[in-house]
Order: C-alpha cells, then sequence, then structure tokens
C-alpha cells in the first residue's frame, strides 16, 4: 500500500514530517510508503489533482490519496465536492479522502496552545487559551491571530517548531480531529 499526500502548500508538509510518524504504523516510511506533495498554492494543487489520479491509476499495488487543503473564505461542503469531483475517474485501486483544514494550518496550533508553548518557550499560552476567540480556532483568522500573540511566528519554520509538541487527542480545532481520525480510519480499513 502506498500513501498520497496531495498538500498545498509547503509548511503543511513540514508540519506532516514530524507528525505523520507518530500517528501512522511504525511500517510506514517517508518516500517509501507514504509521500508528501506539496503544491504552489490551490490552482496548483487543483490541476495536479486528474494527473497524479491518472498516473495512480496505473499502479499494481492500493493507493490512498489524502487531499489536505485550506478552507479560507470557501464553503467546506462546496470545496469537498469539487475536489472530490477531480478524483472522478480513480480506479477501484485508489481510495481517496479530501480534508479542508478549517481555515487554515494556524487553526490547528491555536487549538493546542500548550504545543506553541513548548515550541516558543517565551509565549505566554495562558494569557491566551481562555479567550473566548481562541475557544474555536476553526472560527478565527488564525494567521492574523497567530501572528498578533507572537510576532516570531513564521509558517514554515514555526510548522517545524510546533509540530512535534501536537498534542493528537486534545485539540480544540475540530478539523484537526476530523484530519486525524479520517486518516485513523482510511489505513485501518486498507490494514485490517
Amino acid at each position: 500500500m502506498r500513501i498520497e499526500f496531495l498538500l498545498e502548500e509547503s509548511s503543511m508538509k513540514v508540519f506532516l514530517e514530524s507528525f505523520l510518524p507518530r500517528v501512522l504504523p511504525s511500517n510506514f516510511i517517508l518516500n517509501e510508503n507514504y509521500f508528501l506533495r506539496s503544491h504552489s498554492g490551490k490552482s496548483d494543487l487543483q490541476k495536479s489533482i486528474p494527473l497524479k489520479i491518472k498516473a495512480f491509476n496505473n499502479y499494481h499495488e492500493p493507493v490512498i490519496i489524502i487531499i489536505l487543503h485550506d478552507q479560507d473564505s470557501n464553503d467546506c461542503q462546496i470545496l469537498k465536492n469539487e475536489l472530490l469531483s477531480l478524483c472522478s475517474n480513480s480506479s477501484p485501486n485508489i481510495s481517496v479522502l479530501v480534508r479542508i483544514v478549517c481555515r487554515e494550518l494556524e487553526s490547528w496550533y491555536l487549538g493546542d496552545m500548550a504545543s506553541i508553548q513548548q515550541a516558543y518557550p517565551n509565549f505566554a499560552s495562558q494569557k491566551f487559551e481562555k479567550k473566548a476567540k481562541f475557544r474555536n480556532p476553526d472560527l478565527t483568522n488564525a494567521s492574523y491571530e497567530l501572528k498578533r500573540i507572537l510576532p516570531e511566528f513564521q509558517k514554515v519554520e514555526g510548522a517545524r517548531r510546533i509540530s512535534p509538541y501536537m498534542n493528537i487527542s486534545d485539540n480544540k480545532s475540530n478539523s484537526f480531529h476530523q484530519f486525524a481520525s479520517g486518516l485513523e480510519k482510511i489505513i485501518n480499513s486498507k490494514i485490517g
């Protein structure tokens, strides 16, 4: 079995490089049986999906394709359906999971203030974690808020620093939970 992660940008790739070994079965190895394919934004990702589906249709092993796309200002269900329609020519050998990151990767970080605290020791998470606007990080303008409360935050470096500390079961972001549970379900359905 092969898992292909199709990602909108490099910060998600950096995040997953550290995060996935903690949640995937131990026999899954980066660039051997799972691959992280980052793109240069939404349109690049969307253009590449049909091409990748066509290529993966020729594989003789099962392929799981996991598409991660930021919601930004889109309607989640419409966006998910559009992405699934780009996969409509897939063979029975291919399983597809689409997850919309509400609204963006930084929402996942704000859902776990303790991970930000561990990655940035000078950050005072206790000042922010109980504030109303951070109770549902999927509804915030997360990149703006994170930059405001942590001025030294940079997307790629932040992904590298925060991901090792992300608590898989205790995150306020429903989007994060949907990704983690969807990943677990699709892998378990193919392995077990």
